[in-house]
């Protein structure tokens, strides 16, 4: 019954925060902050106690799928929050508002209860499942702003004078922020690899050896992205582009084996 309750109440508020924030997303002075901090810090104080109660059971720790994505999710509105008091960030609050809404509901109906008697700590996986959640999350991020880019310069190139007045961002000043979070971003994946090729075993084992392959080739496309743009200067449509294929694919790794081991298949 508290798991349900802490559900509802940060989706609830997460969608308040959204529909704030929405409602004046082209206002000049844009949406209040202090309202937008209230409703999405009273979301996020109960996302976390969600996936604490979530996590630790009495039985065990439960690690599924669904509740690494919930921390996840957690960690990233986090992030995105607290840039947002210093930085504009209007166009990214609702997309990670509305996305912490439908998963804190989503986790209410997908099965979950991978439980672990217990957890042996070991500071080579741990420095690699810390750096990898990290990295993974500054990507997500760096994409949020590449699509906040491409939103903004495609509205701009129509000469929509709604967004010139709005509280919406500069152009540059996103642009500069999203190479700066996906240079970050892809230092963190690279010390991830090889954190793992170093404290782990079988990373190329066969139930592995997609997850790794997956990883190397996001991690090779956002390198690729990052030095491109240092040394040639590459900007634009196809950049964004590339850079949320490459989120698709480290998504794909870092999720895709386990939503169907422990979702599609949980149910046949």
């Amino acid at each position: 019954m508290l798991i349900i309750s802490l559900t509802i109440i940060a989706s609830l508020f997460y969608v308040l925060a959204t529909s704030h924030v929405l409602s004046r997303l082209f206002h000049q002075q844009g949406p209040s902050q202090k309202v937008t901090v209230i409703l999405s810090t009273v979301a996020i104080v109960a996302h976390m106690l969600l996936l604490v109660n979530s996590v630790f059971r009495a039985d065990g720790q439960d690690l599924s799928i669904v509740n690494v994505a919930l921390l996840t999710c957690w960690v990233i509105v986090v992030s995105v929050t607290t840039v947002s008091l210093k930085f504009p960030a209007t166009l990214l609050l609702p997309v990670v508002y509305g996305f912490g809404a439908l998963l804190t509901i989503a986790s209410l109906f997908i099965p979950h209860h991978i439980l672990l008697q217990s957890i042996n700590i070991e500071v080579g996986l741990v420095t690699h499942i810390s750096l990898s959640l990290l990295a993974y999350c500054i990507l997500i991020i760096a994409t949020l702003y590449g699509v906040q880019f491409y939103f903004i310069d495609k509205r701009l190139k129509r000469k929509d004078l709604a967004i010139v007045h709005s509280h919406l961002p500069p152009l540059m000043v996103v642009e500069r922020q999203l190479y700066q979070l996906l240079n970050l971003g892809t230092i963190l994946l690279t010390f991830a690899l090889l954190s793992g090729f170093v404290f782990l075993d079988g990373m190329f084992a066969k139930e592995f050896i997609h997850k790794t392959i997956l990883s190397l080739v996001a991690w090779a496309i956002f390198a690729v992205v990052a030095i491109g743009h240092m040394k040639k200067g590459w900007r634009g449509k196809p950049v964004v582009i590339t850079i949320m294929v490459a989120a698709f694919v480290l998504t794909l790794a870092y999720f895709g084996s386990r939503f169907i081991q422990e979702v599609i298949l949980n149910k046949f």
